[in-house]
Order: structure tokens, then sequence, then C-alpha cells
């Protein structure tokens, strides 16, 4: 006789309680509604290692690889921040001419490419040094990120955008 999975029955029945209180409105007012989850810092981090972890963090101490993984996430919170800063400026910029427009963009790719390389520089460190569970960090790739500039950025003085 074929037994039932208990884990799948679980799993099932937790699914269709979700899915009544769903249809009742019972989440409809819960706090944060629409927001990301708040996600733990340590999230990436196998649980029988999260209390040391957050023991050495309230000491001040994080291993290397964990100190890598906020310094990546702040150089990528500064390359989107660029990013915004860019959109932002681009239609005044095309509004001052074609001369200013081009230097514009050269600096403006010049800083976001060295960003790039600082991210990437750090992934490489990052990946080298982390542990084996620790998910690996993926670079920028700077062709893409480059075409995808020139792209959003076009030049408005030619008809093809280059240039």
């Amino acid at each position: 006789m074929h037994q039932p999975d208990i884990q799948r029955v679980i799993e099932l029945i937790a699914e269709r309680k979700i899915e009544e209180a769903m249809q009742e409105g019972k989440f409809d007012n819960l706090p944060g509604r629409g927001k990301p989850l708040p996600m733990d810092e340590e999230w990436f981090v196998p649980p029988e290692m999260r209390p040391a972890i957050r023991l050495l963090k309230s000491a001040g101490v994080l291993p290397d690889w964990m100190e890598r993984a906020r310094e990546i996430e702040r150089i990528r919170d500064y390359y989107r921040q660029l990013w915004l800063i860019a959109e932002r400026e681009y239609p005044r910029i095309c509004e001052m001419g074609e001369e200013r427009f081009l230097v514009w963009r050269t600096e403006t790719w010049q800083v976001m490419a060295q960003t790039i390389q600082q991210i990437n520089s750090q992934v490489l460190a990052y990946n080298c040094t982390a542990p084996a569970h620790a998910n690996p960090q993926i670079p920028l790739q700077s062709e893409k990120e480059h075409a995808r500039f020139t792209e959003q950025f076009r030049n408005p003085f030619t008809e093809s955008g280059e240039g």
C-alpha cells in the first residue's frame, strides 16, 4: 500500500490555509505590506553558524569574506546611485550642446567604469576567500554595462545616437 509523503501533505495543508487566509483578506493590513521583507544580514550563513557570526559581529569583528560582501554591496549601491544621477542629469545636459554632452558622457562613464572595476576586484577577492557554503558573487560585465550606458544615454545630436 502507498504511504502518503507526510512532508508534502503538510505543505499542501499549509498552502491551502494560506490561500484561504488571502481570500478572506487576513493579510491585507499587515505592517510593511507591499514592501520587501527585511533580510537578516546573515541570510547566506548556514543556521548553525549564525550564533557565532552574531557574536563576532557584536564584538565588531567579522570574517574578511563577510566584510567584503558588505563592501561589495556598498559599492553596488554607489553604482546604482551613479545611474540615478546620470538619468536625472541627462535631459539637462542634452540641452547644453553636443560638445558639453560628449564631455559629460565620457566623464560619467569613466566614473562608472572605475566603479565596475572596484566591484569586480572585490568580487574576485570575495569568491577566492568565502567558504564553500557562501553564495558566490557575480561580477558586472563591463562591456554589457557600457552598451547599456550608451543605449540609455544616446547622443541626441546624431541620428544613430553614437559619437
